[in-house]
């Protein structure tokens, strides 16, 4: 069942959002390039990520062909092996209902499924972590070197997806952990030694290379302007409250997290195991730290999932078990927030001038409210209850992930522009355009914010098209173009321009 939510129809929806487009495409032109050392997108240097997931889109590439299904066919993968890697260590360290159930709960995640089934390194990020905080969790529990070792692995392969934050965070994890169970014979062993070799020797060969190879350059704009400046500035405009990142949090990993506060009322059962209690300290990190950064997007603490799954999946274990109990208002909650989701939604597109006529979409969702308020009309335990959950929220993914937005995000400025703007030989970018267009144009995008540079250049070829916004169309009064066409960004502020070159008589 996983793996059809996340492969089924992977490829339905567009390469529009900024992230997929950016990391595609950069995927695309190293692999063109033969260069695995520097990433670029459209010809420039490109310093947002490490290289990692794109070394994962190179390979999909070259079995699939470069395609949207490439291109986010090993954050599948990894969403794939996130679950698996979460049953087998609560199987290990808890109990195999509890793995089940800690499963299940990501399995209906809508926000886990989306992320997995895009082109972004998340997906890698979030998994080479999950994994890595799992094994050292083990290794501290049973003193077993192995897991050692394969914590330093992945860790080292999740600083080479996100950068420093992979090694931050879970290792202020591990230490809170070690304090307060008082592991330090654990810990300070000559393992640790190999370990960090291995470690080091996986992380930092390639960001010595790449800063050597750019004199500098990538080094600075990713530390500095990537890293630094997200978490002391919001960045585009992504700011936002301090609760803001616990809300998606909530959000994203329901529908169990409406079980939440009946877990917490039965701390005492739920929170007994270690490794539910490691699992703990792991979401209140994220958590707290996501919410001081200045820069807050819904993506940032998705690594903490898997192990609120796991506090979340022992609770629905002992509920299911008779072990604890828990009130009905979680379900009510649910069967509510699946009724408002369509119909807030209509609204939503409605007021979206691209999408408008598509605002009926939504309610193809009232499918799974109806399953809820249908199971409310008979007398059912909790075990039948859970299976209602875990069908109506499979319904809702299904429908809304593979049908709803594949459709929504095909009203982009891209996807009914591209066919006009592929007739024209020579393409040109005045200003900012929508990185989409890079994915599906087999060729740089030339790009200036001088009048004067772009009239030279559709002087010099008569046969142009320039792509823009409409931010910019003052400055472009005096140049010989015609406006062809324009499309509102689709949910997004900007709206995109397509002008052409124009004979003056």
């Amino acid at each position: 069942m996983l793996a059809f939510l996340l492969l089924f129809r992977l490829g339905a929806a567009p390469i529009y959002i900024l992230d997929e487009a950016k990391n595609a495409e950069c995927a695309r032109e190293m692999m063109q390039k033969n260069d695995f050392l520097i990433p670029t997108f459209n010809g420039e240097l490109r310093t947002d990520k490490p290289p990692l997931h794109y070394f994962f889109m190179i390979a999909a590439y070259k079995i699939f062909g470069t395609t949207e299904f490439a291109a986010r066919f090993f954050s599948a993968i990894m969403g794939l092996l996130t679950v698996l890697v979460t049953y087998y260590y609560t199987k290990r360290l808890l109990n195999a209902f509890a793995a089940f159930c800690a499963a299940v709960v990501l399995v209906c995640s809508t926000h886990f499924l989306f992320e997995f089934r895009l082109s972004v390194p998340d997906p890698y990020l979030i998994f080479f972590i999950t994994l890595g905080l799992f094994s050292a969790c083990t290794w501290l529990h049973e003193n077993k070197p192995s897991q050692l070792y394969i914590a330093a692995a992945a860790l080292g392969l999740a600083t080479l997806s996100k950068g420093p934050v992979a090694l931050a965070l879970p290792g202020l994890c591990v230490l809170i952990w070690v304090i307060i169970n008082r592991k330090w014979k654990t810990v300070f062993t000559w393992h640790l030694i190999p370990a960090f070799v291995l470690l080091s020797a996986i992380a930092v060969p390639w960001y010595v290379m790449v800063d050597k190879a750019t004199h500098g350059k990538w080094t600075k704009g990713f530390f500095i302007e990537n890293n630094l400046n997200r978490f002391s500035d919001p960045q585009e405009g992504h700011g936002g409250f301090f609760l803001l990142t616990l809300l998606f949090v909530v959000i994203g990993l329901l529908p169990f997290f409406s079980f939440i506060a009946e877990a917490i009322k039965e701390r005492k059962n739920v929170f007994e195991n270690s490794l539910v209690k490691f699992s703990a300290i792991v979401v209140l990190a994220f958590i707290a730290f996501f919410s001081i950064s200045s820069t807050k997007l819904p993506n940032y603490a998705m690594p903490c999932y898997p192990f609120a799954a796991v506090i979340l999946g022992n609770f629905i274990a002992s509920l299911l078990n008779k072990e604890v109990s828990s009130k009905k208002y979680p379900y009510y909650i649910l069967a509510v927030f699946t009724l408002v989701v369509p119909i807030a939604g209509y609204f939503a597109i409605g007021q979206e001038v691209e999408a408008k006529d598509s605002n009926w979409l939504p309610f193809f969702l009232l499918i799974t409210p109806v399953i809820f308020f249908i199971a409310l009309t008979r007398k059912l335990n909790w075990q039948n209850k859970i299976r209602i959950i875990f069908i109506s929220y499979t319904v809702f993914n299904i429908i809304g992930l593979q049908f709803v937005y594949p459709a929504l995000y095909s009203q982009n400025p891209v996807a009914k522009t591209i066919d006009i703007v592929k007739q024209y030989p020579n393409i040109y970018c005045y200003g900012i355009y929508n990185s989409g267009y890079r994915f599906y144009l087999d060729k740089n995008i030339p790009r200036t914010q001088d009048p004067a540079m772009l009239r030279q250049w559709i002087d010099s070829t008569h046969n142009a098209i320039v792509i823009t916004r409409t931010d910019y169309l003052d400055s472009l009064k005096a140049l010989p173009l015609q406006e062809i066409v324009r499309h509102h960004d689709i949910f997004e502020l900007p709206t995109t321009v397509i002008l052409k070159y124009h004979a003056q008589p």
